[in-house]
């Protein structure tokens, strides 16, 4: 399966920071690159943070400026420029996206591995169909049923392209045991949602597929770093995005860049240190489902 398209969002970060890595290595000052292009300075700053779509033009010139010649290195900077005007897989249904759901996917859809701690409900990732349709009910209860069945199918496609990729994205969830104790949906769609991950998990393994990895977070762990939700972005292309971090509980989401990003990996390291191993996990998993489906 070809992997989806991540859309303007992930090209233009990648060429702003790029740009301006390059200015600052030949030691020229943004209103110089300004002059350069005839513009002001704010548009020089809205290219370097990714903030609108590219002129490949202007991006010609700036590169010309920078001193950047390698035939190889231009190629790549003017696909950057073409793709800061393309379309994400899931813009069809932006209707119903944030910007920063928007920012979520293209970062996800490009990542190589995703880092994911949740503690109210089981991720969005892995999420059934009739689970997905409950959980977003519940957050936008004025939708319709069509726009909620709408968004559901979204997550559901997602689920699949991140699982089921010839080059798949490597998962590492940690799921709090309340989570998989909450009767998201009702009994039935609780139950149908822990079937699924048992045996998609059995599945993985039949399969000697390890780009699922599952553990869960139990009672007896304590209250740990009480973070809601906690998603760290390791990019294919690391040598040109650093990882990221994003948060959310009920009072919205954040994200994190930079060395502030080592914060949030030393806080997921501690808290995958206090989980049950994945079989443990597995096995709690199995109590909970038999339980559920009492």
């Amino acid at each position: 399966m070809e992997r989806r398209s991540a859309g303007a969002q992930l090209a233009r970060r990648r060429l702003g920071t790029s740009l301006r890595r390059l200015r600052e290595d030949a030691n020229i000052r943004i209103d110089a690159a300004a002059r350069e292009l005839e513009c002001s300075t704010a548009k020089i700053s809205r290219l370097e943070n990714g903030l609108g779509p590219a002129k490949l033009w202007d991006v010609r010139i700036l590169l010309d400026l920078y001193g950047m010649q390698d035939p190889n290195t231009r190629q790549r900077f003017e696909q950057w420029a073409k793709e800061s005007k393309s379309t994400g897989w899931w813009e069809s249904d932006a209707d119903l996206t944030t910007d920063d759901l928007d920012r979520y996917l293209a970062i996800e859809t490009d990542a190589r591995r995703l880092r994911i701690f949740c503690a109210p409900q089981v991720p969005s990732q892995l999420q059934t169909p009739a689970y997905a349709r409950a959980h977003i009910a519940a957050l936008h209860p004025t939708w319709t049923e069509a726009d909620v069945a709408r968004f559901a199918d979204m997550r559901t496609a997602r689920r699949t392209a991140l699982l089921d990729l010839d080059d798949p994205t490597e998962i590492q969830a940690i799921v709090d045991e309340g989570a998989l104790l909450r009767r998201v949906g009702g009994r039935h769609v609780h139950a149908e949602q822990l079937e699924w991950l048992a045996a998609t998990l059995d599945e993985f393994e039949a399969a000697n597929r390890t780009n699922l990895q599952f553990q869960v977070l139990p009672f007896s762990a304590g209250s740990g770093r009480a973070i809601s939700s906690l998603t760290i972005f390791d990019p294919r292309q690391s040598a040109i995005d650093p990882p990221i971090a994003h948060l959310e509980d009920w009072f919205g989401a954040s994200w994190a860049e930079g060395k502030e990003v080592e914060r949030f990996i030393e806080v997921f390291t501690a808290t995958a240190a206090q989980a049950l191993d994945p079989q443990q996990s597995r096995q709690l998993l199995d109590e909970i489902l038999r339980a559920a489906m009492q």
